[in-house]
């Protein structure tokens, strides 16, 4: 685990952010006090800032006199690749009449804790969500105080709030960006089900694809591991909407972990987290486990290193004491969002037929990734949002077929598609395109944050072991994974032309 500054890690999550935002998307930031100037632009003591912490310089301590929280966050948000503006509170009713609210509207309650502005945000969320010209509107809730959202009170219960998530306590850049990238996900996987909606309808097969429930904690399971302290909280919390099962060790949570599927693991950490950590990676080198949400419940004194909790696979924390409102919301959305991508992985198994599949593996065809392509390039010229396509290749294939056969040669394929049908984003889209070829399309990711992707496919496929199942001799498999970007002068052949050996026969199930 790499152990670098917080400030290193607050810019690597605004790259990784950036890999899911364009110009295109707009936040509006709505502050509960006075409207602070807009934050410094370009070659401004904020820049500055960052690139000094970034380089281990010695400013650390004069930013906090020279810019507010919030404007922090504004920078921290234009660097994201967002368009960002600021509105008072009291401005926002009149605003809305004329003024569409844009792609993500944050409520920063930070500047006046009480309850009147707490209830005002909830009320006109709950009046953008019920317009359907703002209904797809992403509204996050940060700088609450504890004393606002309360414990037990019911100003946020699964019926009659409209904030997409919430966070209590001091506003910190990581946590909102780390919160607006989810919130964002969600909705690259609801345009993907959208575009593979289309392209089934053109093959004409079954358009509509299911969309997983409103209420996403509905008949989920979720295990919960870790200190005993804080335990009862999170069964009041959740047990009413979702089955808990409680681990009191680490290795009962990893034996629970291999006999029983869950939605979600969330880890009470406390104030000595560091053995969880070590759970939480040895869990994303598992590529069962590799998409389960893990949530961590931390003591504030760790949340100034909350970027080593990240880098070890930590999905998102929320701080001690629980907050019963934050973690009602923390816990729907991930659980939503890993539901999207069941949803669109539910789109291979639904549609296995000869048109559209490839025999062998059961992965989109080469016909289809065309189609999907097209549509890719459509939404890019558009909206403006690149996107990148990974090529795997097997590169000893002929090796393997010659010293272990064909028929251990398919398996070999057959299981390097499922590891990559695990790890796969659910937004992406994965096709076997030739004999020994997968491509994986990533929708609004440029090129240098695809790699990103290849990373992490070559961290389960070096942990997995193929065996010829005849002779239990190991088999040594060779890829090589190359990116290609889309601009706007992209067309579909000329991406067709960039992947490599394009001009390959695209026939046979068997490797090539």
């Amino acid at each position: 685990m790499r152990n670098c500054q917080s400030a290193n890690y607050v810019i690597e999550l605004i790259a990784n952010t950036k890999s899911r935002m364009t110009d295109k998307n707009r936040i509006l930031l709505i502050s509960s006090g006075k409207i602070h100037p807009e934050f410094p632009g370009s070659g401004s003591i904020a820049e500055n800032h960052l690139q000094s912490e970034h380089q281990g310089g010695s400013q650390q301590q004069n930013l906090p006199q020279q810019l507010s929280p919030e404007q922090k966050l504004l920078f921290a948000l234009e660097q994201a690749g967002f368009a960002t503006s600021s509105l008072a509170l009291v401005d926002l009713a009149t605003e809305l009449k004329t003024t569409h609210p844009g792609d993500i509207l944050i409520f920063n309650l930070g500047e006046i804790k009480s309850q009147p502005a707490f209830d005002a945000a909830n009320q006109l969320s709950l009046a953008i969500k019920s317009n359907p010209k703002t209904s797809s509107v992403k509204i996050l809730c940060v700088g609450v105080a504890l004393e606002q959202s309360g414990t037990s009170n019911q100003n946020l219960s699964t019926t009659d709030h409209a904030f997409d998530d919430l966070i209590c306590g001091p506003l910190r850049i990581p946590s909102v960006l780390s919160r607006i990238k989810s919130l964002t996900r969600a909705n690259a996987i609801h345009n993907e089900l959208n575009r593979r909606s289309t392209i089934n309808l053109r093959y004409g097969m079954k358009s509509s694809i299911e969309q997983p429930s409103d209420t996403p904690l509905k008949n989920a399971t979720i295990l919960v591991t870790g200190r005993s302290n804080g335990f009862a909280r999170i069964e009041q919390t959740l047990s009413p909407h979702a089955t808990l099962i409680g681990a009191s060790s680490i290795d009962a949570a990893k034996d629970y972990l291999k006999r029983h599927p869950f939605d979600m693991l969330i880890i009470n950490g406390g104030k000595s987290p560091t053995r969880y950590l070590e759970l939480a990676e040895s869990l994303r080198k598992n590529s069962a486990l590799y998409t389960m949400p893990i949530l961590m419940i931390a003591h504030p004194s760790n949340l100034t290193e909350s970027h080593i909790a990240y880098e070890a696979g930590i999905t998102d924390i929320i701080e001690a004491p629980v907050n019963q409102n934050e973690l009602l919301l923390r816990a729907g959305t991930l659980i939503r969002e890993r539901r999207f991508k069941t949803a669109v992985s539910n789109t291979y198994l639904s549609a296995r037929h000869l048109p559209t599949h490839d025999a062998l593996t059961g992965l989109h065809n080469y016909s289809y990734f065309r189609q999907h392509l097209e549509t890719m390039l459509k939404d890019m010229q558009i909206h403006n949002r690149k996107f990148s396509l990974i090529t795997i290749t097997i590169e000893n294939m002929d090796e393997i077929n010659q010293n272990h056969g064909m028929a251990e040669g398919d398996k070999v394929i057959q299981q390097i598609s499922e590891i990559l049908m695990v790890i796969n984003r659910g937004e992406d889209l994965l096709s076997r395109i030739k004999g020994r070829r997968f491509v994986i399309s990533l929708p609004d990711t440029p090129a240098e944050h695809a790699a990103y992707v290849v990373k992490r496919a070559e961290g389960i496929i070096k942990q997995t072991q193929f065996i010829n199942q005849q002779t239990m001799a190991p088999i040594s498999v060779m890829l090589a994974a190359e990116i290609t970007e889309a601009d706007q002068q992209s067309t579909i052949q000329s991406i067709i032309n960039k992947l490599p050996h394009h001009q390959e026969d695209q026939s046979g199930s068997h490797a090539a």
